[in-house]
């Protein structure tokens, strides 16, 4: 069992929804913690797809498979009634390829790209794993000292391809612990005083370098800490799994249930704070809470229906074919 992925994924969830709460809360700085949100998930995605089995086509086509269509059905749909505007073949490419309303997805179809071609090599080569990490950690910094603009605070951006970087290398990391786990996953009691430090250390950084213009040349730093704080997130968790296994099931289910629908409850979520985001706190914020729960379940109930019935026809036809062939024999 591996129930600290989902409690991580919860988290997860509550902080990139959260993140996008600007309008809900009474205080707009309220709503943060989306970037921590997206490094936990993607440091999930690395250590439950670290082991490839699958020719690169297959395996990506079911990564793209799982993700990419219930975005692209969803958009349509809202399209069709009007709330996405798609009046012009630039509106299908900004809503379809990129960036999307939704960059995540595409930042994380790219990530699944170097994470196959790492795991795989990662098999074959020695210590290839660790090797693309200072890899990818060396090309982070080049790219800040001599690429990066550092005349404003965008190191946040999740729409500026640099976020790559920091997505990969927690993908990565998750791959790592996957590696490593037997080793590093022993809960020691500093655990949770490291990880709170950690924490209060990144959002700190982040408040500091956001309103000092004298740091903006080492913002890059923000991220740094970000990733230590991923780093003591995921080791605290995953060494608390024995407890986690035992949790009550008024808390296991729902947590199991959140952790399954993430996706869907990203995807929901703009369309929801459109409508409801401008009512009265704390009307808004139940309002919210309740309405992108119960849309992200009509989307996941929705995909599963959809799939199973693209299934039962791929089988049909299958065995169609080969009662054709039989007869033709």
């Amino acid at each position: 069992m591996l129930n600290f992925v989902n409690y991580l994924k919860l988290i997860a969830a509550i902080l990139i929804t959260n993140s996008h709460f600007g309008k809900v809360w009474p205080v707009s700085s309220m709503a943060t913690g989306g970037l921590l949100g997206n490094v936990i998930f993607l440091a999930v995605s690395g250590y439950l797809l670290y082991n490839v089995k699958l020719k690169f086509p297959k395996w990506f086509l079911k990564r793209f498979l799982r993700v990419y269509p219930v975005m692209a059905i969803f958009t349509l749909v809202v399209s069709l009634f009007g709330i996405y505007s798609l009046k012009s073949f630039d509106d299908f490419v900004r809503m379809f390829l990129y960036p999307t309303n939704y960059i995540f997805i595409v930042w994380l179809l790219v990530c699944y790209c170097v994470l196959y071609v790492v795991a795989y090599l990662d098999k074959h080569v020695n210590h290839f794993l660790e090797i693309s990490m200072g890899v990818v950690l060396l090309a982070w910094v080049l790219t800040y000292v001599v690429f990066y603009d550092k005349s404003a605070y965008t190191v946040d951006n999740v729409y500026e391809p640099f976020i790559l970087f920091l997505y990969v290398e927690s993908m990565l990391l998750g791959s790592f612990f996957k590696k490593h786990g037997s080793k590093i996953g022993v809960f020691k009691m500093y655990k949770p005083f490291a990880t709170g430090i950690a924490l209060i250390a990144y959002f700190a950084s982040k408040i500091l370098v956001s309103k000092v213009d004298a740091l903006l040349s080492v913002q890059i730093l923000n991220q740094f800490v970000l990733f230590a704080a991923l780093y003591f997130t995921f080791d605290l968790f995953m060494s608390i799994e024995p407890q986690l296994s035992k949790a009550p099931k008024w808390i296991a289910i729902p947590t199991k249930y959140v952790s399954n629908i993430t996706l869907q409850i990203y995807i929901a979520q703009f369309v929801v704070l459109m409508y409801l985001q401008d009512l009265v706190f704390p009307v808004n914020l139940i309002a919210v809470v309740v309405c992108i729960l119960l849309a992200a379940s009509v989307l996941y109930y929705a995909e599963l229906y959809i799939r199973k019935g693209i299934n039962y026809w791929i089988e049909s036809w299958k065995k169609k074919r080969t009662g054709e062939k039989n007869e033709e024999c």
